[in-house]
C-alpha cells in the first residue's frame, strides 16, 4: 500500500539516520533468520511488522494519508525466542504467564529472551525520542507541511506490502 509522499519525506528529514523502504505486513511473527531473509529476498522489504499494514488498510479505506515509521526489535540475524512469541497477544499486550510457562519448558532460551527484552527497550527509547522530535503536531493531519495533505492525493513514497508466509 503506498504511503503519503509528503509525510514520508518529512519523516526522513526529521530522522536523517532513518532508512526508507518497503515494510512487509504479516499476520504472525517471523522468528527464524532464514525466514526473515527469504522474505527480504522475495519482496525487497527492509522490515517486517504486524501492525502497519492494518493501519494502512484502514487509512486507504477512508481515503486518509498514511506513513509509517518503525524501529526494529528483533534484527534479521537473530531468532525470536519461543517464549517471546508466546507472550504476544493479538491486541499487542504481553501475556507474562504464557511467556514464563514457555521459558520454563525452554530454559536455554533465557539469554535470548533477555536480549529480546533489551532490544525492545532500546526500540521503545528510539520511538519516544522520535515522538519528541516530531512534536505534538504529529497527530494533526495537515501539520507536517505548509501545503495541506488532501484526501486521495497521489501517493509516491515507498509502499507497505502485505504477505503471508505461504506466499514465500
Amino acid at each position: 500500500m503506498p504511503t503519503n509522499h509528503i509525510w514520508s519525506r518529512q519523516l526522513l528529514q526529521t530522522f536523517p539516520d532513518a532508512v526508507s523502504g518497503v515494510l512487509l505486513g504479516v499476520s504472525a511473527p517471523i522468528c527464524d533468520p532464514r525466514d526473515k531473509r527469504a522474505l527480504h529476498l522475495n519482496t525487497g522489504a527492509i522490515a517486517v511488522d504486524m501492525e502497519s499494514h492494518v493501519v494502512a488498510t484502514v487509512g486507504a479505506a477512508h481515503g486518509l494519508p498514511v506513513a509509517a515509521m518503525r524501529v526494529i526489535t528483533d534484527p534479521a540475524e537473530r531468532t525470536l525466542p519461543a517464549s517471546a512469541v508466546a507472550a504476544m497477544r493479538p491486541n499487542g499486550t504481553t501475556n507474562i504467564g504464557a511467556m514464563i510457562r514457555v521459558m520454563l519448558m525452554r530454559p536455554r532460551e533465557i539469554p535470548a529472551l533477555f536480549q529480546t527484552a533489551f532490544d525492545a527497550l532500546a526500540a521503545r527509547a528510539t520511538l519516544v525520542r522520535g515522538r519528541r522530535l516530531l512534536g505534538p503536531g504529529l497527530l494533526l493531519v495537515n501539520s507536517l507541511e505548509a501545503d495541506p495533505v488532501r484526501v486521495n492525493e497521489p501517493y509516491l513514497a515507498p509502499a507497505i506490502q502485505t504477505a503471508t508466509m505461504e506466499r514465500v
